[in-house]
């Protein structure tokens, strides 16, 4: 039996999520996949880019509608587990550089009361998570450890309210969690 690699799955979640909805669709066309998203792809299949930075990359395009996937519909989805009080912040590779353009991802989240938000850790620099209130200092509700690449820090929200958060090392990251 053929062990199927991630860069296999990798190929078929990309010519599903992107290229059979562009030749399905009545305007056809490659320039409807940007440039930035086969130059990815390329260096991931020539292992230039590790896979969290590929990974990051396809959950960028699904959070931002460029590929929608209907779960619903998948036997894939049908075998999953559905967590639906788990949330996920990503702490994307980068974060640590003052003025470049990795955030959180998301930067802003949206979750229930009694959900779980689990921030993971996927920079190559150390990073903390600290609560912190109105006026920017820290609130004490939720303090990482220094989060080490690949490590991660979860709290379970209770309360209503919008709960603001950076990182002690990097201060210039900071993200919003809004619990309704």
């Amino acid at each position: 039996m053929t062990m199927i690699s991630l860069k296999s799955v990798a190929v078929v979640f990309l010519i599903s999520g992107l290229l059979i909805p562009v030749l399905l669709s009545t305007d056809a066309s490659a320039q409807l996949v940007p440039e930035w998203i086969k130059t990815t792809a390329k260096w991931f299949g020539d292992d230039l880019i590790s896979e969290n930075e590929f990974l990051n990359a396809m959950k960028y395009l699904i959070e931002n509608g460029i590929i929608i996937l209907d779960l619903q519909e998948t036997q894939i989805s049908k075998n999953m587990p559905q967590v639906s009080n788990i949330e996920y912040v990503i702490i994307p590779n980068g974060n640590n550089l003052q003025g470049n353009s990795g955030f959180y991802i998301p930067l802003n989240l949206e979750v229930k009361v009694e959900n779980t938000v689990i921030w993971q850790n996927d920079d190559s620099n150390a990073h903390t998570v600290q609560s912190q209130d109105a006026d920017g200092n820290p609130s004490g509700i939720f303090n990482s450890n220094v989060l080490q690449t690949g490590d991660t820090f979860d709290h379970k929200f209770t309360d209503t309210g919008e709960y603001h958060y950076y990182c002690t090392i990097h201060p210039w990251r900071i993200g919003l969690i809004t619990v309704r």
